[in-house]
């Protein structure tokens, strides 16, 4: 009769340990899967930080350009006359 109750109840502690062991695995694969997400939205923000600076470069670029050609249509436009002032200076 030790037999009976002994057999049901090895089983029963089997399944409970292979559930546990389950639960662990699976809050370890949703621990993996975090830190590989945080890891993806940090790579993502780091790119995305990266575009904002080569835009910003590229804008302020452009805007010396724009700057240095209407310096120079001023110029143009001015003719002898701003060269004749700043030499008067």
């Amino acid at each position: 009769m030790t037999k009976t109750i002994a057999l049901p109840l090895a089983l029963a502690a089997s399944l409970g340990l292979a559930a546990c062991a389950a639960a662990d695995d699976a809050a370890s694969d949703a621990a993996d899967a975090v830190e590989d997400a945080a890891a993806d939205v940090e790579a993502a923000a780091d790119e995305a930080a990266a575009d904002m600076e080569a835009a910003a470069d590229d804008a302020m670029a452009e805007m010396d350009e724009m700057a240095s050609d209407m310096e120079a249509a001023a110029d143009d436009a001015m003719g002898d006359e701003g060269e004749e002032e700043a030499a008067a200076e």
